[in-house]
């Protein structure tokens, strides 16, 4: 039976994720990759966490059914209707599987890391802001590449949002929401450095077409070995 928290929490997911696609829809025509504004915002969500009060609700409710939905509206999909759609348009303007992978991600982490949200929380940012950002700021203005399609402004800008990310979520979640699911770091600024470094060596050595899985699922697996 769901809660009133449950309740709050999955409307407050799904209002969210369809204000997040409307926006990317709506600036279409004015950047030049939508799809990079639904990777970026849909990581919002973790401000949406704090209210379930059920593991299988948060994971099989609110983040499992994208799933199936992302599947059927990529570019192979047997359903011209959701190809086509706004979803549709999102998923071929990158790496096929990405949104997918990003949803897979997101499932697996509500799930495990249901009693410490601050580390999930953490994994699911630095997919989104911290991947995201640096995307975005290493094609702009990236000039020097170190790797393949890595940039060092890029990489910068993937360490800089991380740690941002996780100074505002442990405000979020500690100091304004008093949460004591997880535990907050001793010294919190040393931990988003540290984590920053290891979130941007991550999305460097990590194959675009994988990194929505490999830099959340590694990082969270990180963060509850050290029980953050």
């Amino acid at each position: 039976m769901l809660t009133e928290g449950d309740i709050f929490g999955l409307a407050g997911v799904y209002f969210y994720v369809l204000a997040v696609v409307a926006i990317s829809w709506g600036l279409k025509d004015h950047v030049t990759n939508p799809r990079k504004i639904v990777h970026i915002l849909i990581g919002g969500i973790v401000f949406f966490w704090w209210s379930f009060d059920t593991r299988w609700v948060m994971a099989f409710l609110a983040a499992f059914p994208f799933i199936p939905l992302l599947l059927l509206a990529t570019p192979g999909s047997p359903i011209k209707t959701l190809r086509n759609s706004v979803l549709g348009s999102r998923s071929s303007e990158g790496h096929a599987y990405g949104l997918v992978f990003y949803a897979i991600s997101w499932t697996i982490i509500a799930y495990f890391l249901f009693d410490d949200l601050f580390a999930a929380s953490i994994a699911i940012a630095a997919m989104s802001f911290g991947d995201g950002m640096g995307e975005v700021v290493g094609r702009r203005y990236g000039k020097v590449e170190y790797m393949r399609h890595r940039t060092a402004v890029g990489s910068l800008a993937v360490f800089v949002v991380t740690v941002a990310s996780i100074l505002v979520i442990s405000w979020f979640y500690f100091d304004f929401l008093g949460y004591t699911g997880g535990t907050i770091p001793y010294n919190l600024y040393l931990f988003a450095i540290a984590i920053g470094a290891l979130v941007a060596f991550l999305e460097a050595v990590t194959p675009g077409s994988i990194d929505n899985l490999v830099i959340p699922l590694v990082l969270a697996g990180f963060l509850h070995m050290m029980g953050a």
